[in-house]
């Protein structure tokens, strides 16, 4: 393996991909969640639910794009009982992850060896103080033991530091500072780690952290929920032994939505959201914006020549919607973009308005798919009024104004500097 332990990338990751990338939903996001993203030495794995509802874990390598490809179920790590994240010690060959427990009503922390390619049965973690509980309560610590009301704590998404001798997680310990808050255990020896310690003020408060994602052992990506209760993707960096100089990240990483559960490595970067997809929780990956000449392809850009009363994508104009979707990240910081639909002169007036509107929204649709973020587009449908070949007679004719258009908006400080 190339790392020795999951958080081995010595540099600021995130820093690679804030200028001249955008990020793009996966190919692998289905109309199901897709969550819990972890590295598993060379390739990622991720969790969610089939459609008939069944839990499933998948495994996927990363090619040279940054894009997760050649995706296979894996229900031996499902059998696990595998919640969440998964923190691999690729010297060890070993697993630490989460799992619910049925006798505690509780999550806890257990680990697995891979023996001969098969992952052992699941060992629950020797944590220091935890063991006792009491039927009520709050969280304390108290002659050595840490007391806990069952169902209340639980110990989730894990992830490994310090050449595997550190693991973050999440907890709700009613003695942290509220909601969910990231904690540590240190390894004393094979059999036995510490007791829980919170990682410290600068990174929880009262709102919920989730997600830690250690980097080099000086760079700590977490998520954290701000007053819409809406996940953002943070940075702290290490100041002596303690996380400092917390930053949120980049815009590029951060929406509206849901962003969190950020990995990445020398392979790449991904995170979930929830932006623009459609599909709920999804992966994102970075995609670098393509070099272009100075003269770029000009707008408005005029393409998807429809059939006949139809509002339908054909297939074979997949390049087309490529080449618009690229020139469009090169024109995103400046400009907003319309999407217009025609048709061609046949049918009512009110009935072609309602199919022009259709046929921009779909282009709009496929476009935020790819990547494109939808308040970036709006949609107008101009019906049969702007056809290209006015008076049209062949079928070849109708179908060239049987199309949509998508053009620039410049945005306020563009506009500004032009006229200048």
């Amino acid at each position: 393996m190339a790392l020795s332990f999951v958080c081995g990338s010595a540099f600021a990751v995130h820093e690679k991909y804030e200028e001249g990338y955008v990020f793009v939903p996966s190919v692998v996001n289905t109309e199901s969640d897709e969550v819990a993203i972890s590295y598993l030495g060379d390739k990622v794995i991720y969790s969610k639910f089939d459609k008939k509802g069944k839990y499933k874990i998948y495994q996927a390598a990363v090619n040279d794009t940054i894009e997760l490809q050649d995706t296979v179920d894996v229900p031996e790590l499902r059998d696990l009982g595998i919640y969440g994240t998964v923190a691999y010690d690729a010297a060890a060959n070993k697993i630490y992850f989460s799992k619910y427990e049925k006798k505690t009503k509780d999550y806890m922390l257990y680990e697995s060896t891979n023996e001969g390619g098969k992952w052992s049965k699941g060992k629950r973690l020797n944590i220091k103080g935890i063991g006792k509980y009491r039927k009520s309560g709050s969280t304390l610590v108290n002659a050595g033991w840490l007391y806990r009301a069952p169902g209340i704590s639980g110990f989730l998404n894990p992830n490994l530091a310090q050449g595997g001798n550190r693991i973050y997680f999440t907890s709700q310990f009613s003695s942290g500072k509220g909601g969910r808050d990231i904690w540590f255990i240190d390894k004393i020896s094979d059999k036995q780690w510490s007791m829980p310690q919170n990682i410290g003020d600068s990174i929880n408060s009262k709102s919920d952290q989730d997600y830690a994602f250690c980097s080099g052992d000086s760079l700590l990506y977490f998520a954290s929920k701000d007053s819409s209760n809406v996940f953002n993707l943070f940075v702290a960096h290490k100041v002596g032994e303690d996380w400092g100089d917390v930053e949120m990240l980049d815009s590029v990483y951060n929406s509206s939505a849901n962003d969190y559960n950020l990995i990445g490595n020398e392979k790449g970067l991904f995170f979930i959201s929830s932006r623009n997809s459609g599909n709920g929780e999804d992966i994102y990956r970075p995609s670098q914006i393509p070099e272009v000449e100075e003269q770029l392809a000009p707008f408005p850009w005029k393409l998807f020549n429809f059939d006949f009363d139809r509002d339908l994508f054909k297939p074979e104009q997949q390049l087309d919607l490529d080449s618009l979707y690229n020139t469009m990240l090169v024109y995103m910081d400046k400009y907003d973009f319309v999407v217009k639909g025609h048709t061609d002169t046949r049918g009512s007036d009110e009935y072609n308005q309602k199919l022009s509107v259709k046929r921009a929204n779909r282009i709009r649709t496929l476009l935020i798919q790819k990547g494109i973020p939808a308040e970036k587009m709006k949609i107008e449908g101009y019906g049969e009024s702007m056809p290209l070949i006015p008076n049209a007679q062949t079928e070849e004719e109708h179908a060239q104004n049987r199309r949509v258009e998508v053009d620039v908006i410049p945005l306020p400080e563009t506009e500004a500097k032009s006229e200048e």
